[in-house]
């Protein structure tokens, strides 16, 4: 009788652990694809933010890479959802090495139940520099002219590259992309119509479709 018992108590016990286990595997979710990610390229030598929109409340606890050969990530920063969207944004920091191999890799965000499906960062050997940002009065009062300080060491820069903005005033952010002149390393575009205090997030694009690395500002536009 006794060795019945313990029998039977053994074989609860791994009904009892089984079931756990069932429920963990239960827990993890399918990936889950990203609403959008910005910049798709990341430069040699040099450490490139990754900004990515997640549709999940749970926060980011990790980043992979691969191939990981010469691509580090260096820094996970950013919030659970807040939006009526259910969206988080999440910055990426990404070391590359200077003699990182140029050409594809997938970037993975793992969360404590799910993970992202992959999304693809280029490795180029070359992006375009953008520096000094000013949002300066347009030619009417209505109007706002941004401008830039642009390197390119590929000279593929075109005479009229796309600026891609993002502007976060309050409620959702505008995004959009504005045709721009280039003259003596000098980007100019006119900004839309925008009211209040604005967040500006700014990079450009060159003859190739390459991204540059992103700047940041806080502008005080005339309601």
């Amino acid at each position: 009788m006794q060795r019945q018992r313990v029998y039977a108590a053994l074989g609860v016990t791994f009904l009892f652990l089984s079931a756990v286990a069932a429920f963990a595997q239960g827990a993890s979710r399918p990936p889950i694809r990203v609403e959008t990610f910005y910049p798709r390229h990341a430069g040699r030598g040099q450490t490139t933010v990754i900004n990515v929109a997640v549709p999940s409340p749970e926060p980011v606890q990790a980043a992979e890479v691969s191939p990981s050969t010469g691509v580090t990530v260096s820094g996970i920063k950013g919030s659970g959802s807040g939006s009526e969207q259910n969206i988080g944004w999440w910055e990426i920091s990404l070391d590359v090495a200077k003699d990182a191999e140029p050409g594809d890799r997938s970037l993975v965000l793992v969360m404590r139940t799910t993970r992202t499906e992959p999304t693809r960062v280029s490795i180029t050997t070359h992006v375009p520099t953008i520096s000094n940002l000013r949002i300066a009065p347009g030619s009417n009062p209505a109007t706002f002219e941004l401008s830039l300080a642009v390197a390119d060491t590929a000279a593929d820069l075109g005479d009229s590259p796309y600026v891609w903005f993002t502007a976060d005033c309050g409620g959702e952010p505008i995004v959009g992309a504005l045709r721009s002149k280039v003259s003596t390393g000098i980007v100019r575009a006119a900004l839309p119509k925008l009211n209040g205090k604005c967040d500006l997030q700014v990079r450009l694009t060159d003859s190739s479709g390459i991204e540059s690395n992103m700047l940041k500002t806080a502008v005080e536009f005339a309601k």
